[in-house]
């Protein structure tokens, strides 16, 4: 039988837990070794970790913004 590496790779998802069940879920979790993260704390997260000093101007910004959307 072949052994599987713990963490070889990971998947990202997102599931609408009943607040009743999350109690069980956040256990089970913590059992599997898993992380959780709720999305506010995945927003967080990312808000924490950005730059403090972005190199792009607000309009270099919108200047992407309109490529992409009028691109198509």
């Amino acid at each position: 039988m072949a052994t599987i590496a713990r963490n070889a790779a990971t998947q990202g998802v997102y599931i609408n837990v009943p607040k009743i069940d999350w109690p069980l879920l956040r256990e089970l979790i913590r059992k599997f070794g898993w992380k959780a993260e709720t999305r506010e704390q995945l927003l967080d997260r990312f808000i924490n970790n950005r730059p403090s000093n972005a190199d792009l101007s607000e309009e270099d910004i919108m200047n992407e913004v309109k490529a992409l959307r009028y691109s198509k």
